[in-house]
């Protein structure tokens, strides 16, 4: 199994009060102190946090062939101005922790808010690379391409679903995930899509062909060792790919019988090139232009026969009418489900990670802290 690229946020916590960790950590404390009078925009433990996250990233970056993805504090999520900060920061970090590092492998993740996308046009001009995550809508997914973020990363299920074992999602944004991939295919934008948050291998199965893939290691050795047929993606046609276009005639996607992309574990994982369908550019199903799915009812999708494209919208300049769409669309579900991501992330504290080291506790006070130890799989 190759990783192409790794993800740090809601697993950050976890890894950082690992005691193992605990000199990592010492470090960035002592860093932090030395340069907190350069970042007075944040407290020292904040800043603590952010150089213990990048510094745990970069010692992944030997084993990958990818880039790191680093999670901008989701409870900046609602101002433009910290979000833009906190991703200069962390790459301003990354340089400092190692002068020869390649800031282009370093991805910036942000949550897809109205101000959040906003920051990510801002840091686009500085050459920081993003990715839009928490996005429920197709609008979030729009806005995302329109700004210049590198990739957006609908959510397949709400975060509840990974965190409450016994919640399951009613919904899952399957199409919104399809036509967001068609629309920027359609339409130009070089965005791609990183589809994540899903709870069962079927559900990763069912959206074989998208770009690229988040899925936690569980979820990866489940998909190696399957057997029997997988069920049908949904880019491809009626179920299954033409031969004569690079499949399987089992209609699985690339060479393996097990519907991976690409021939391998590794077209799941953080959207390189490898994770391409077929090993095409676009990661579309069949050579369709367009990588829709076939036959559906409710006006997106379009077949060979010739309906029409995704109609082309704009929000980037207009918060007013990005507010309205965003907000009717889905019945408001996807701004429900973006909200209770965003507010979800209590276990986002710098101060728990940074007084853990300096001052340790006991595992079981840490789990009494509110919101502590709330975790999820998704990145």
């Amino acid at each position: 199994m190759v990783v192409v690229g790794c993800r740090l946020n809601m697993d950050a916590y976890n890894e950082l009060i690992n005691p193992h960790r605990a000199a990592l950590i010492k470090k960035a404390a002592a860093l932090a102190h030395q340069i907190r009078k350069d970042y007075p925009e944040v407290s020292e433990e904040e800043l603590a946090y952010e150089i213990a996250m990048v510094a745990c990233a970069q010692t992944i970056v030997p084993n990958i062939t990818g880039a790191i993805l680093v999670m901008a504090n989701p409870l900046f999520a609602y101002s433009t101005q910290k979000t833009f900060d906190n991703g200069r920061r962390l790459y301003a970090i990354a340089t400092r922790l190692q002068p020869s590092f390649d800031t282009s492998r370093l991805i910036v993740k942000v949550a897809s808010t109205w101000e959040g996308l906003q920051a990510c046009r801002k840091l686009k001009d500085l050459g920081v690379k993003t990715l839009a995550t928490t996005a429920f809508t197709l609008e979030q997914c729009i806005l995302a391409g329109e700004v210049g973020c590198i990739y957006v990363s609908p959510f397949l299920n709400e975060l509840r679903a990974a965190v409450e074992p016994d919640y399951h999602d009613e919904e899952p944004i399957f199409d919104i995930i399809v036509d967001a991939q068609r629309y920027f295919k359609e339409h130009g934008y070089p965005i791609r899509v990183k589809a994540c948050a899903a709870i069962t291998t079927d559900q990763i199965l069912r959206l074989a062909g998208v770009d690229a893939f988040t899925a936690p290691a569980d979820q990866l050795q489940e998909l190696v060792n399957m057997e029997g047929p997988p069920p049908a993606s949904l880019f491809l046609e009626d179920g299954g790919l033409e031969n004569g276009d690079g499949a399987a005639e089992n209609g699985h996607v690339g060479e393996k019988t097990n519907g991976h992309a690409n021939g391998e574990t590794n077209g799941h994982a953080d959207g390189e090139t490898n994770g391409y369908t077929n090993g095409g550019t676009n990661g579309h199903a069949n050579g369709d232009s367009n990588g829709a799915v076939n036959g559906k009812t409710d006006g997106h999708a379009t077949k060979k026969d010739g309906k029409k494209k995704l109609a082309k919208r704009t929000f980037i300049d207009d918060e007013s009418a990005y507010r309205l769409a965003f907000a009717k669309a889905d019945s408001g579900r996807g701004q429900l489900k973006t909200t209770q991501s965003n507010s979800g992330y209590p276990f986002f504290s710098p101060s728990l990670v940074y007084s853990w080291v300096l001052e340790p506790v006991s595992a079981k006070r840490l789990r009494e802290m509110p919101g502590a130890l709330l975790m999820c799989t998704q990145p």
